[in-house]
C-alpha cells in the first residue's frame, strides 16, 4: 500500500508494463565530474521498463492504504519539517561532487553536526512508534543512473566504478531470515538531500506474496528460492507485472520495507550528484 502526503498526490507517482533483462536495454556512459563509465550489473540483474505512464482511478485505488496498514506492508511518502530542512541546506551538501566531499562537510561543521542530529532524531521520534531507530548509512551515487544499488561489501579493496555491479530491481536482507519472517524486519527511512529529483521504484507485493506466486510455476523447494535468489526467479517467471516509480524531490523522504519488497533507486536524467541519508527502524505515519 501507499500512504502519500506529498502535495502533488498522485502526480508524482507513475506506473510501467514490468521489467526487462539489463542485457536488453541500451545503457548510456556515466560522465560526471571527470569518471567516465558504462555501468555493469549482476548476471541476474532486471531493470524497469521504460514506457511510464500516469496511473488511472482503478491504480490509485489499489494503492490506497486501509487499516492494515503497518511498516511491512506500506510505503510512506512525505517531506521533512523546514526547521530540519533548513539544518541540512546550511552544510551545503549539494555543492559536493563526490561521497569524500559529504563527508567532509560534516567533520568540518561539528557543532552544526551535533544541532542536526539531535533534530534528526526527535524528528524521526514521531515516526518510530516508540521502537529502537539507527542510522545506515549517509552516501551519495552519481547521476544518470537507471538503477543505484550495488553491494560493495563484495568488492575488491581499492575498486573503482567500472568494478560496480549493480543489482537491479531486488530486495534486501541476508540469507539467515526466511522469506515468510521477513514481515518482522522493520523498515528504512530514506531522504533527499541532493539538488535534483530522485526516483525509488517498488513493486506492490511483499516477498511472502511473491513466493506464493512462483508456487504456482515451480517448485521452490526442488530450486531452493530464498531471499538470496527470489528476485531472479520472479522476474523470468513475471516479468510483466508493473513497477510502481516516485518522485522524491530534495527534502522528501520515503519509508520503506526494502526487505520485504523488490525496489531500487534511481538517478537516471541527472546531472548533480545524487546524496542521501537512511535509517533503520520501524517507522510509519
Amino acid at each position: 500500500m501507499l500512504h502519500n502526503q506529498f502535495s502533488e498526490g498522485s502526480e508524482s507517482i507513475s506506473i510501467n508494463s514490468g521489467v526487462i533483462h539489463y542485457s536488453e536495454q541500451v545503457q548510456e556512459n556515466i560522465n560526471f565530474n571527470g569518471i567516465v563509465f558504462k555501468p555493469n550489473f549482476d548476471e541476474d540483474a532486471y531493470l524497469p521498463k521504460r514506457d511510464w505512464r500516469k496511473l488511472n482511478a482503478e491504480e490509485i485505488k489499489i494503492l490506497q492504504p486501509n487499516k492494515k496498514k503497518n511498516d511491512s506492508n506500506t510505503i510512506y511518502l512525505g517531506e521533512i519539517p523546514d526547521d530540519l530542512k533548513k539544518l541540512y541546506q546550511n552544510m551545503k551538501l549539494t555543492d559536493c561532487n563526490n561521497r569524500n566531499e559529504v563527508f567532509a562537510k560534516f567533520r568540518e561543521n561539528e557543532r552544526a553536526t551535533i544541532e542536526l542530529n539531535s533534530s534528526m532524531a526527535n524528528f524521526l521520534m514521531t515516526l518510530s512508534n516508540n521502537k529502537p531507530f539507527k542510522i545506515h548509512f549517509l552516501g551519495s551515487n552519481f547521476p544518470n543512473l537507471e538503477v543505484v544499488a550495488c553491494d560493495t561489501t563484495v568488492l575488491p579493496k581499492g575498486y573503482t566504478e567500472k568494478d560496480m555491479k549493480f543489482l537491479g530491481i531486488h530486495n534486501d536482507g541476508t540469507q539467515y531470515v526466511s522469506t515468510y519472517k521477513l514481515y518482522t524486519s522493520g523498515n528504512r527511512l530514506t531522504i533527499n538531500l541532493g539538488n535534483q529529483d530522485r526516483y525509488f521504484f517498488f513493486i506492490n507485493i511483499t516477498l511472502t506474496q511473491a513466493l506464493n506466486m512462483l508456487k504456482e510455476k515451480i517448485s521452490v523447494k526442488e530450486h531452493e528460492i530464498d531471499i538470496t535468489n527470489i528476485a531472479k526467479y520472479y522476474f523470468k517467471y513475471f516479468p510483466d507485472y508493473p513497477i510502481i516509480k516516485i518522485k522524491q524531490k530534495p527534502y522528501h523522504y520515503y519509508i520503506a520495507p526494502t526487505d520485504n519488497c523488490f525496489h531500487d533507486g534511481s538517478t537516471l536524467g541527472n546531472t548533480d550528484l545524487d546524496v542521501i541519508i537512511v535509517y533503520f527502524g520501524a517507522f510509519q505515519f
